[in-house]
């Protein structure tokens, strides 16, 4: 059972006193004091659960002016610097996120939630300031703990960015396994299969999925995907599609890298005097004649 702070203690004991001894008058001021404590105290939590909602509805401005009043309070918690220290690193402000992500960290949270997802959040920020071996150390030591499905997304993608594809495809069927609804984990498995040229495979999941993934790198691999197996329609409409997603600062994948390779596919369509608007045309009067056809061979069965 979760223990009360001793000023809630004193104020309830001081609460039940008056009402024993009929005291009206100042049990109404500590009540209302008591009450307004209350409110001071939860601020914090509140203006920060405000922070959180903004920075999900894309308003990051606003999120950071929410947050930044948050952490200020006397009464900030330790989770709250947290979650502000990764809107920080997420927002490629490193130096910023640090501090706040290492004080949440020595709070030592009774919450093993809360403790977990502090070691995530050291192990972004050691990968991004360029030791990935840390970071991936740092997940591994709480992996047999923590299994869920954040920890199977960023183990994944550490071993993805490391280099070590062949452990990334292992560890990456394992947590397909877990949860192969989870999109980020999907793409974890796609690109695992992408390194090691396994384009069949990577291919078959990203098809299964990338009508609903909102970020760029599934796009991204899925156009060089469709591109290696011939299919420059395709990979144009894809690579397309990833240069209109929000590039994330956690990602290997950065708009120069869109960018480029969508340059040259343009280049190579170019080359072969091939004009987009005209295949995507194609393409439709391809997918009509296969409808036809379909409903044809259903009647004929019939």
């Amino acid at each position: 059972m979760r223990k009360l702070p001793l000023i809630d203690l004193i104020a309830i004991g001081t609460i039940i006193v008056l009402l024993f001894l009929k005291n009206i008058l100042l049990l109404n001021i500590v009540v209302g004091s008591y009450l307004i404590f209350a409110v001071y105290r939860n601020y914090p939590t509140l203006v920060a659960t405000k922070g959180s909602r903004a920075y999900n509805a894309g308003n990051t401005e606003m999120a950071m002016t929410y947050f930044q009043k948050a952490v200020k309070h006397p009464f900030a918690k330790s989770f709250i610097k947290s979650s502000y220290g990764y809107v920080l690193l997420r927002e490629g402000r490193l130096e910023e996120a640090e501090p706040f992500l290492l004080e949440a960290a020595k709070a030592g949270h009774k919450d093993k939630r809360l403790k977990y997802n502090n070691v995530l959040n050291l192990a972004i920020l050691n990968w991004k300031k360029g030791n990935v071996d840390e970071a991936i150390k740092l997940v591994e030591e709480i992996q047999e703990d923590y299994k869920n499905s954040i920890m199977y997304e960023i183990l994944g993608y550490l071993y993805i960015a490391k280099g070590d594809y062949e452990k990334a495809l292992s560890f990456n069927k394992e947590a397909y396994e877990f949860n192969h609804d989870d999109h980020v984990i999907t793409d974890n498995l796609a690109q695992s299969y992408y390194f090691l040229e396994d384009y069949d495979k990577a291919l078959a999941l990203y098809e299964e999925v990338i009508e609903l993934i909102k970020f760029p790198e599934a796009h991204y691999y899925y156009g060089l995907i469709k591109w290696e197996k011939g299919d420059l329609l395709g990979a144009y409409n894809a690579l397309e599609e990833a240069t209109r997603r929000k590039i994330s600062f956690l990602s290997i994948v950065n708009k120069a890298m869109i960018d480029d390779k969508f340059s040259k596919l343009k280049e190579a369509l170019k080359e072969k005097n091939l004009n987009i608007e005209e295949m995507r045309e194609a393409q439709v009067l391809e997918d009509k004649k296969t409808t036809v056809d379909s409903k044809a061979d259903i009647v004929s069965a019939n």
